[in-house]
């Protein structure tokens, strides 16, 4: 994947690597709320509703994604998914730590 970064010239390499950035940055930005959570034992302060909306909303994207291009935006699928994924977790420990309360 990162050979493709050779083949362009700069200003497009620039732009892809931007690119990647914001995707690993959106796909796991609640793995650093997951770690939080088991620090600290506790998920108080974070939104059900949030959860929610963002589990759906990432749902909605990743559909939106295939029914538009198919599977050739299959990165945008792998980040949908670890997002997705950090967020089923998350909400499996909200259930967990508020019923050791």
């Amino acid at each position: 994947m990162l050979n493709i970064l050779f083949e362009l010239d700069m200003n497009e390499s620039i732009i892809y690597l931007i690119g990647i950035t914001g995707n690993l940055l959106f796909g796991f930005k609640s793995a650093f709320q997951v770690l939080d959570c088991y620090k600290r034992k506790s998920c108080s302060g974070i939104s059900k509703w949030m959860l929610l909306a963002d589990f759906f909303g990432n749902l909605a994207c990743a559909m939106f994604i295939h029914l538009t291009t198919g599977f050739r935006l299959w990165p945008q699928f792998v980040n949908y998914g670890f997002a997705t994924l950090f967020l089923i977790i998350l909400f499996i420990m909200m259930i967990i730590y508020k019923g050791n309360k």
